[in-house]
């Protein structure tokens, strides 16, 4: 056991929530499941909930309670079940982890009914443009959660490839007379499968009239923008006249973004920062007249703890007065907590903005005291450890007080410099650990790209997880060069690509795969090559064919077959990228790469039975991806589990390993000299005993196999045995000074601190203006096989096509 102790203003608690609850929409009558997961085990776990509209939080009952609704703990994770069986269980959940009577509190995540309104719209719509005009048409969109997904139809037709700006208008470039026709749209939600249609048309009229007309909005421009920090926005301005008028962007009182992009659709922002707010000026003119709209940009940014409230020590019956520093827009609303439980304002208890002040300190106030800022777009929180100390008691003409505060066991890490020895203090054998190889690299976006990489077949220590590192190659500072940064996620042994999002644009990077081992060891690939990221001058993935997603079938409890097709054979592409994730999540999407431009379907494997996932698809090549393609949506087969029967010979009974009781079948063959009839006898004999007995010597087996894993290293004994491999919370991961270090050699150490942050990383922020969702950085690498006789080729691959 070690106790807390001080390290200058801020108190290191030794422990931190991995993982918290993510945020979910979901049907009635869905069951949906909340996840929070420490670094380390805490002694047990609690939910709360607080309803919409509501500042009260609520405990939830126990796992032995009565509700359908339960949760279960493992150590450093509880895993919350919610029966959404009435809108009332709508809202806010967070998990508190306790040490003792010290508790505390995961950021919260809201549970929203998954619904769709219908269409409002009555009145058509009349345009009327000349020939080489940019039109818009706009889908009315209904209220949705998740937001809707929009589709075009032209004389009742569906349009398969629709240019959309910001999910809900699609352009027609260079308008035609065949362009022509009756338009309308269709708005669906994915997770309630319910589609409505539109109850307007959009009537396009155009025509090669050569007479002058002054420019006119053909769409009534959208007067203000409210983007999330980091997303993309395409600020919608669309007029025509003759001749086709020409339009110029400019900024109130400041120049265009740098990373903005100006098209006949509009002025898209990348990557969109607080300081890209403000007026924007659209001006479209020819040689008739000029017109003008102004637009206003305004960002909003989920918040953020920057000071946390100091690790202070106060005296029972005294005043106490504690504060803290946070950021957000709008301006977040700021919680106190003790131990997990929300402070109320109250006679005693006062709350000014982010200042919590007390008035009299009771022992009950010892514990870990959390600042949680929240707006409508998040919450985040920072704490410490706040100490009591008792008032003084005189006992025989002495006095007496003891301090009243937790002490939280926390695992002593220690940095692994040479082999493990084991209990006689021998060294092990040195371990075969064979490394990754060197990573391709392929371009996604001006801020993103996607790594890919293979593990040759080998005989030694199986890979636990991956993780991506990254290092900006350009001028040293101080006479070194920038250090390795490593990505959040740890990517399952089963995948091998990874999305790396939130570079820079016009800089150069190398990338590099670390591997984790069963013994938590770990190898680096090669470095890969130089590559610079090219800023790429309007939506070079609108070039790229979009994937048609025909089909999805279930075939087995962890298995569903996707089927696609490729919508422009003549454009060079090197495969797909396929999305997936369950559906009654909202964490990130894993990633299978499909290599092959010809591929046209795939199994996606490692899924959960009975559970329904969504599925989308991008085609690729070296310099991008395309957009993405529909949604479709498959559950999984329920597992059934069927008793296992076997024959062998009497003299041939081993023990058959199994979950369940087995019945063993015994055919015993007598044959007699004399006689030429032949005794079948049949035994039917009970292998409970049998069972027992495997499973017993399974126990033995596996005692060092399933050791708690503390930050990165195997627990044993109730200590931390030497590694080499620290998971910490620094994404700074100085691995080597140098700019070009490849694999250590055989019998070289190398020590690597990764990034485990709290919440999975989100990999498509910033890829495009449409994107359906984010997706994670993960995936499986699998070879396009075009013919169906892969299946007569012996066993199958992890993910393998028909």
């Amino acid at each position: 056991m070690q106790c807390l102790a001080f390290a200058g203003e801020r108190q290191e608690l030794g422990m931190s929530f991995t993982r918290h609850p993510q945020p979910l929409a979901a049907p009635l009558n869905d069951d949906v499941n909340f996840e929070c997961s420490l670094n380390l085990a805490a002694e047990y776990f609690a939910w709360h909930h607080r309803p919409l509209g509501s500042n009260k939080w609520t405990p939830l009952s126990h796992p032995n309670g009565t509700t359908k609704d339960s949760y279960t703990n493992g150590g450093k994770t509880s895993r919350l079940l919610i029966n959404f069986g009435d809108e009332s269980k709508a809202g806010d959940y967070r998990c508190i982890a306790f040490f003792g009577t010290s508790g505390l509190a995961s950021d919260p995540a809201r549970l929203t009914l998954a619904t769709i309104q219908r269409f409002s719209d009555k009145s058509d719509v009349f345009i009327q443009v000349t020939e080489g005009n940019t039109v818009p048409i706009t889908c009315p969109v209904p209220y949705s959660e998740p937001e809707a997904i929009a589709q075009f139809y032209k004389n009742d037709i569906l349009i398969e490839d629709a240019d959309l700006v910001n999910s809900k208008t699609m352009v027609i470039k260079s308008a035609r007379l065949t362009d022509s026709g009756a338009y309308h749209c269709s708005a669906s939600n994915y997770i309630t499968l319910q589609m409505f249609t539109s109850n307007r048309k959009t009537i396009l009229t155009v025509h090669a009239n050569t007479t002058f007309q002054a420019p006119y909005f053909t769409k009534q421009p959208q007067t203000e923008y409210t983007v999330t920090r980091g997303k993309n926005v395409t600020l919608e301005c669309f007029a025509a006249g003759y001749p086709v008028p020409r339009v110029t962007w400019s900024r109130l009182g400041s120049s265009l973004p740098l990373k903005s992009i100006r098209s006949s659709t509009g002025l898209t922002i990348v990557h969109v920062q607080l300081s890209d707010r403000g007026e924007y000026d659209c001006v479209w003119s020819n040689e008739v007249q000029q017109i003008k709209s102004v637009i206003i940009l305004r960002v909003v940014e989920p918040p953020r703890v920057i000071k946390q409230p100091k690790a202070s020590t106060f005296a029972e019956g005294g005043e106490l007065e504690l504060s803290c520093s946070v950021t957000g827009e709008p301006e977040p609303t700021v919680e106190w907590l003790i131990n997990g439980q929300s402070l109320m304002p109250s006679k005693n208890q006062e709350i000014k903005g982010s200042t919590l002040l007390i008035s009299e300190v009771e022992k009950k106030h010892a514990g870990i005291v959390q600042c949680v800022a929240s707006n409508e777009y998040g919450s985040h929180s920072g704490y410490n450890l706040l100490q009591v100390n008792p008032k003084q008691h005189v006992l025989g003409g002495t006095t007496e007080s003891k301090p009243e505060y937790e002490t939280i066991s926390r695992h002593k890490h220690t940095r692994g410099g040479g082999r493990r020895r084991g209990k006689e203090g021998k060294k092990k054998g040195a371990a075969i650990l064979i490394p990754p190889t060197q990573p391709n690299v392929t371009r996604l976006s001006d801020v993103s790209v996607m790594v890919r990489w293979t593990v040759p077949e080998n005989k030694g220590l199986p890979i636990q997880f991956f993780k991506v590192q990254y290092r900006e190659i350009g001028p040293k500072v101080n006479g070194k060069q920038a250090k390795w940064m490593t990505a959040n996620t740890e990517i399952p042994n089963h995948v091998r690509s990874f999305e790396v999002t939130d570079l820079q644009p016009d800089h150069t990077y190398r990338f590099r795969i670390a591997a984790v081992y069963s013994n938590n060891d770990n190898k680096l690939s090669p470095n890969s090559v130089r590559f610079h990221l090219t800023r790429k001058k309007g939506f070079e993935s609108n070039k790229m064919p979009i994937p048609l997603l025909t089909n999805t079938e279930a075939i087995g409890p962890h298995q569903v077959l996707l089927i696609w097709q490729n919508p422009d054979r003549k454009t060079k592409i090197d495969g797909f990228y396929i999305y997936h994730r369950a559906t009654t999540t909202a964490g990130d999407y894993l990633k299978t790469t499909v290599e092959g431009k010809d591929a046209f379907n795939m199994t996606i494997s490692h899924l959960q039975a009975d559970t329904a996932y969504e599925f989308k698809l991008q085609s690729f090549c070296v310099d991008g991806a395309s957009e993405f393609s529909q949604i479709l949506r498959q559950k999984t087969k329920k597992l059934v589990e069927h008793p296992v029967e076997q024959v062998v010979a009497e003299n041939k009974l081993k023990p058959i390993e199994n979950n369940k009781p087995v019945s063993i079948h015994v055919t015993h063959i007598v044959g007699g000299v004399l006689g030429a009839a032949v005794l079948l006898v049949t035994l039917t004999l009970s292998a409970r005993y049998l069972y027992k007995k495997v499973r017993c010597k399974q126990s033995q087996e596996s005692q060092g196999d399933g050791k708690p894993i503390a930050n990165g290293r195997v627990m044993v004994n109730g200590g931390v045995t030497d590694s080499k491999i620290n998971i910490t919370s620094n994404p700074l991961a100085g691995l080597d000074a140098s700019e070009d270090i490849m694999q250590p050699k055989s019998g070289q150490q190398s020590s690597m601190e990764m990034t485990s942050f709290l919440n999975g990383q989100n990999n498509n922020g910033s890829n495009n203006s449409h994107n359906n969702g984010d997706a994670a950085g993960s995936d499986v690498n699998v070879t396009s096989h075009n013919e169906p006789s892969s299946l007569l080729q012996g066993p199958l691959p992890i993910e393998q096509r028909l």
